[in-house]
Order: structure tokens, then sequence, then C-alpha cells
């Protein structure tokens, strides 16, 4: 998922390490937590670990972010020298131009460390299906604006001298048009609390409705499987953390699983994409390339 394996990048640690466990969390003490909700990014108290910004900052190397999730809160007392609040409206060779600007500074200024995010890929992908025309369009919008920025650290005689790493936070399987189930024909509000809805749906019972929602839940169903926390499959790695609740539910991949009120337009629509499901699936996968002198 997009923050958990983000703040993974920036960390080297895992999800269930720094904190991030989810895009939707629960903390009984910070409370919730959404990527849509300005305060809860803004606020440090949910960024564990060490950012490679903040690593860097603290060794005196100045570092910029044009994006990156984490980078908007103080973590560990340090933000990066430059940073942005994120604005989807900037388009991606906006975003690659004002990285290739820093990193053409005289040496005084320059930062020794940037982040460049590019949303395009991920957002086609899900609204129209990961092997659609749309999704094709984007993959070649970010490819342009990654070689423009190339082609000005060329010019300007950087290239030779910068280090840059291509990632991407997930992979992303097809969702055919009715591949949708209710979390509502699951557990009622009333018996638990579900902090997140999608393809890693996390649930906490209410006092009194452990052993009911247990009964309802764990297992393996048709469409989807649910754990306890602490039985959760070991290659995960996850669970330990104070905000992975009582129970997870993980679903096949191709299914997503929704509010009532969402299923009716999913269905009329088309193909669409998601992520989130289990990492050891080859749609899944992401891309890593590392190219520089540091790199053989």
């Amino acid at each position: 998922l997009t923050f958990p394996n983000h703040y993974t990048i920036a960390t080297g640690l895992r999800p269930d390490r720094h904190g991030i466990v989810h895009n939707s969390m629960h903390d009984e003490v910070l409370g919730t937590f959404r990527l849509s909700d300005r305060d809860a990014v803004g606020t440090s108290q949910w960024w564990g670990g060490e950012p490679i910004w903040v690593g860097a900052e603290k060794a005196g190397l100045p570092t910029a972010t044009m994006f990156w999730p984490g980078s908007e809160a103080e973590v560990a007392g340090v933000r990066p020298t430059r940073w942005h609040l994120y604005d989807e409206s900037v388009s991606a060779a906006d975003r690659a131009a004002t990285v290739a600007g820093w990193l053409l500074e005289p040496e005084a200024t320059r930062p020794r460390l940037a982040t460049l995010y590019f949303h395009a890929v991920d957002t086609a992908a899900h609204t129209h299906g990961p092997d659609s025309q749309e999704a094709r369009q984007a993959l070649a919008e970010i490819d342009a604006a990654i070689g423009t920025l190339l082609d000005r650290l060329e010019r300007g005689g950087r290239l030779d001298h910068t280090n840059i790493l291509l990632v991407s936070d997930h992979g992303m399987a097809p969702v055919p048009p009715g591949q949708q189930v209710s979390v509502s024909d699951w557990v009622t509000m009333d018996q638990a609390r579900i902090t997140s809805i999608g393809q890693v749906i996390q649930v906490q019972p209410r006092p009194g409705f452990e052993a009911q929602v247990e009964a309802r839940l764990l297992g393996r169903h048709e469409h989807h499987e649910c754990w306890r926390r602490e039985e959760l499959p070991a290659r995960w790695h996850y669970g330990t953390h104070p905000r992975v609740p009582a129970i997870v539910c993980q679903m096949d991949e191709g299914w997503d699983a929704l509010l009532p009120h969402m299923l009716e337009a999913r269905a009329r629509g088309g193909m669409r994409g998601s992520h989130g499901y289990d990492p050891a699936l080859p749609s899944m996968r992401a891309v890593f390339i590392a190219s520089g002198p540091a790199f053989r």
C-alpha cells in the first residue's frame, strides 16, 4: 500500500517497525489517520524510524523533497531543508523541472538528496485498469518527465555525478466490474470498528463482541481470508505493532471489499485496478532501478 511502502523505502524498516501500518489507521492516543487528513499526515507522532532525509540532515547534508509520504511532518525533530505540501495539481513536468533545478544549483546550496513523486500511473491504473490505454498514456507522461530530468542533468554536467534510484511502491492488478463485496455483510458497525476497506481490511471488535466477530470472520471465505493479528502469515512480518487491529482480512487478487454505498457505482463501471494484495503475487511486484557512480 502507498504510505506504508513509501515510508519503508525511506526508512529501511518494515511497517510493523515504523508504525505506518496502512493508509488508514487508528491509534488509541492519536486517533484516526487517513491520506486525505492533512493534519494527521503532518503530525510527527505517527511517523517512527528515521527516513533517509532525516539521517542526511543530521549528518549535515541538505535535503529537498518534492513530495514523499512522511516529508510533511517533522520526524525526530528534523525536516528536510526544503519540502512541499502535497499538491496533485502540479504536473509531472513541473515536478521534474523543480528537482532538476535543485540538482543544478551551485554546491553551496545544492541538496545532496532529493525525492520526487509522480501519481499519474497509479491514478490512471486505479481508474481504468493497469492494462488500459489511459495507464499506458500515464506511463509515457512519467517517462517523458524522467527523460527531461536526465537530459537537464546531462546538459548541466551533473548526470555523471548523480545517483538515481527509480522505484515504485507497489504493482497493480485488474479488478473486473462486479468483483466487489460489501463489508457490511461481514459485521455491523455496532459489532466492530472497520478502520480500512479495499484489499486489506482492518477490524477491531467492540467490547463484548469479540467472540461473535471472530466466529463470523476468521478463516477462509470465498474471496478473502481473515486472521487474528498474531496468526498472520509469518512471511508478511506484520501484526506486532499496536496500530494493527485484532483481526486483519486480505482480499483475493482482483477483489475489493467496499462500503455499501460504493458498490452500485463500481458494479456499473468498467475495469479498474487495485493493489494491496498478497505481495507474493507477480502483479504486486514493483520497480527498482539504480544508476549512477555509486552503482556497478
